[in-house]
């Protein structure tokens, strides 16, 4: 028998494990059941897409006449085997920066594939050329990088659509940002506040959430975000505090178990500045939350707005594939 009519079925079985690997880790990053799982998440569309035309292109590999070099057969092997113990050590690991190494190792490794799979499809030789397919995976993930920056740094908020549509929400959630000495908001913190009081005024929403954790011998973000909108005049019954996050994602968490699902939630405002705005709404989405998002009026430089939406870029990247927030 020929290697590639028995290496090409357990590579095939190999992607079909990842696949479905990289499925349930997604929703168990996110402490959700798989049988919330919805197809049209984006993130579920991307890997879906991805893995299906691994699928294909390997079953077209497997049943074309021509012949492999077993040097081929063998480095498609390696690439699918690699990339399922780097998917598995994220899954089993409890250290984020081990996780994101690993969930990195595991996107770059499936992307060659795919890339290698395409290319000695299409070519007579049917070769590998490693050092080729690296510039063209590199280059395909560069352009797909600068489409999503684009996808950040353009993004619209929903507040002219919330002013003119009359629209009201149950909470308007305000996320954590940097405390300053003397346990006053740094000028990104204050602009949050200022928003979430101006829709409280306006009547767009009855409470605030407000999120955020600290370290010792401060206030948290939560606390000192409490603290100012007490001083405008809020009513304290009105605002929730949340005072133990550390991340956007964790922040999501509290609002999705302890709010929204816990009290029949129908819809809530996430208020941010406007390159974290996309990534939160993503977030929200995936765990089932109706959301608006409202843009704080933070002035930004160009330069900084870039730096911003590349960081939410990479890290809006790895929740779509693997649930890290």
């Amino acid at each position: 028998m020929k290697p590639k009519n028995y290496i090409f079925p357990i590579i095939i079985l190999l992607l079909i494990i990842s696949g479905f690997y990289l499925s349930i880790l997604r929703y168990q990053n996110q402490n959700l059941l798989p049988e919330k799982y919805d197809f049209f998440q984006t993130g579920n569309i991307l890997s879906n897409a991805l893995f299906f035309l691994l699928l294909i292109f390997s079953f077209l590999n497997l049943f074309t006449k021509s012949k492999f070099p077993n040097k081929t057969i063998f480095y498609f092997l390696i690439l699918s085997f690699s990339s399922l113990v780097c998917l598995f050590i994220s899954g089993i690991s409890n250290e984020k920066e081990t996780k994101v190494v690993f969930s990195a190792l595991f996107l770059f490794l499936i992307s060659l594939f795919l890339i290698s799979l395409l290319t000695v499809y299409f070519s007579k030789s049917k070769k590998v050329h490693i050092f080729r397919d690296f510039i063209y995976t590199m280059i395909i993930g560069i352009l797909g990088f600068v489409f999503n920056i684009f996808q950040i740094y353009t993004f619209k908020d929903d507040y002219n659509y919330i002013m003119k549509s009359n629209v009201s929400a149950d909470a308007g959630v305000i996320l954590g940002a940097a405390v300053w000495g003397g346990n006053r908001p740094s000028p990104v913190f204050r602009e949050r506040i200022n928003k979430g009081y101006e829709l409280y005024e306006k009547k767009i929403v009855p409470k605030l959430v407000l999120t955020g954790g600290g370290y010792g011998g401060e206030l948290s973000e939560a606390e000192v975000a409490k603290n100012e909108l007490i001083r405008y005049g809020i009513n304290e019954n009105h605002l929730i505090v949340e005072k133990e996050s550390f991340s956007t994602i964790e922040q999501i968490f509290f609002v999705r178990d302890f709010l929204y699902n816990r009290y029949k939630w129908n819809r809530i405002i996430i208020i941010s500045d406007g390159f974290h705005l996309f990534r939160s709404r993503e977030l929200c989405r995936f765990n089932n939350m109706n959301v608006l998002t409202v843009s704080t009026d933070t002035p930004l430089t160009t330069e900084s707005a870039l730096n911003f939406c590349i960081k939410e870029s990479i890290a809006t990247l790895f929740f779509w594939f693997f649930g890290i927030g």
